[in-house]
C-alpha cells in the first residue's frame, strides 16, 4: 500500500522528532549534566514540522528559561524560598517578558522560576540554574541540528505551496462569480470562501516562520511578503466582485457586452493562472495577459451604450449592478497590474 504526500510526511517528523529526543538525552550525558532528561524533552517540545517552526520555538524556550533562571535566582540569593517570595518572582519573570516583547516565553519563563525555586532547594540557586539552561540549551542546539540536516522543510517552500493553494481557490471562486453573473444564476460561495480564509491564515502563520530562514535568502523573504499583501488584496477584490452581482439572477443587460465580459474573464483567468505557476518556479518573467485591453473594450462598450439609450429599457438596479461588476472588474484589473509590476521588480 503506497503512502500519501501527508502520511510520509508524518512518519518523517515522527522519526526526526524521536532521533532529536535520544540524541539530546546522550549529549547532555556527555556532558554530565545532572538533570540530562531536560535537554531531552526541550528538544522534543521545539522540534516542529519546519526549520522555521523550530527556530522560533527554540528562541521562545531558550529566552523564557534564560529570564526565569536570573530571576528565581536573584530572589532566592536576597530572600530565600518563601511564598511572597516566589509570587514576586514570578510576577516579574512575566511581566519581564513583556517589556522585552517575549509574550510567547512568559509561561516558560515562570515554570522555569517555580523549578529554581521550589525544586532546587538545599543546592546553589545558580548553579542549578545554569545547569537548567545549558541543558535546555544543548536540547534546542540538537533538534536545531536535526531539523536541518534529516529530512529538512522549510516554511518558505510550504509557505509558497499555500500561496499557490490560494490563487487557484482564488480563480475559481472568481470564476464562480464571472460565469454566475453572465449566465445569471445565482451562486454559493460561502464554503469557498471559508476555505480560503482558512488557507489565508494558516499562510499567516507560515510567514511569520519563514522570517527565521530568512538568512539564507533574504530576497526570498521579502517576495514572499509582498505576494501575501497582493494576494490578500486580490480577494478582497474579488469578494467586491461577488458582493456587486448579488441579486443579478433576473438580469439581461448584461446580455450586451456577452463577448466583453467573457474576453475579460478569459484574461483575468490567464492572470491567475500566470501568477500560479510564475510562484511554483519562482519566476515572475513570464507573457503576461492584456488585461488594460479587454477592460479597455468592455468600458467602451458600455460608454457607447450609454449614448444610444439602450440602458432606457432596463431596469435601474441591474444597470446599476451592471456598472458595479464594471468597476469592481476594473479594480481587480489594477490589483493584478500593480502587483504584476511591483514583482517584477523584486524579483
Amino acid at each position: 500500500m503506497s503512502l500519501s504526500a501527508v502520511q510520509r510526511a508524518r512518519i518523517k517528523q515522527a522519526i526526526k522528532t524521536a532521533v532529536a529526543g535520544v540524541a539530546s538525552l546522550y549529549a547532555a550525558k556527555l556532558c554530565r549534566l545532572p538533570e540530562d532528561y531536560w535537554a531531552s524533552i526541550s528538544a522534543l517540545i521545539v522540534m516542529q514540522s519546519s526549520v522555521g517552526a523550530t527556530v522560533s520555538a527554540s528562541w521562545t524556550r531558550l529566552a523564557g528559561t534564560a529570564v526565569g533562571a536570573v530571576v528565581g535566582g536573584i530572589f532566592v540569593a536576597m530572600w530565600g524560598v518563601n511564598v511572597l517570595a516566589f509570587g514576586a518572582a514570578v510576577a516579574i519573570a512575566f511581566y519581564l517578558c513583556s517589556i522585552l516583547k517575549l509574550a510567547e516565553s512568559q509561561r516558560l519563563a515562570t515554570v522555569t522560576v517555580a523549578i529554581l525555586m521550589l525544586a532546587g532547594r538545599g543546592s546553589a540557586t545558580w548553579i542549578i540554574g545554569l545547569h537548567r539552561f545549558l541543558e535546555v540549551s544543548i536540547g534546542i542546539l540538537v533538534a536545531l541540528l536535526i531539523s536541518v540536516v534529516l529530512w529538512p522543510s522549510g516554511a518558505t517552500g510550504k509557505l509558497r505551496k499555500g500561496i499557490a493553494a490560494v490563487l487557484g481557490s482564488l480563480e475559481a471562486m472568481y470564476q464562480t462569480v464571472s460565469r454566475g453573473y453572465r449566465t445569471g444564476t445565482t451562486v454559493a460561495i460561502e464554503e469557498l470562501r471559508s476555505r480560503l480564509e482558512d488557507t489565508l491564515r494558516g499562510n499567516q502563520g507560515l510567514l511569520r516562520y519563514a522570517i527565521y530562514e530568512r538568512v539564507s535568502a533574504p530576497q526570498n523573504h521579502e517576495l514572499l511578503v509582498l505576494l501575501m499583501d497582493h494576494v490578500d488584496r486580490i480577494f478582497d477584490a474579488v469578494a467586491a466582485l461577488e458582493l456587486a452581482t448579488r441579486g443579478s439572477a433576473g438580469d439581461s443587460y448584461f446580455q450586451n457586452f456577452a463577448t466583453e465580459l467573457e474576453q475579460l474573464e478569459t484574461r483575468i483567468s490567464a492572470a491567475f493562472e500566470w501568477l500560479q505557476t510564475s510562484v511554483a518556479a519562482w519566476r515572475f518573467d513570464r507573457e503576461w495577459p492584456d488585461l488594460a485591453a479587454a477592460v479597455g473594450d468592455l468600458d467602451e462598450k458600455a460608454a457607447t451604450s450609454r449614448k444610444s439609450g439602450t440602458s432606457r429599457s432596463y431596469e435601474l438596479e441591474e444597470i446599476l449592478r451592471f456598472y458595479s461588476f464594471l468597476l469592481s472588474s476594473k479594480n481587480l484589473v489594477r490589483e493584478r497590474e500593480l502587483g504584476r509590476g511591483v514583482l517584477k521588480r523584486s524579483s
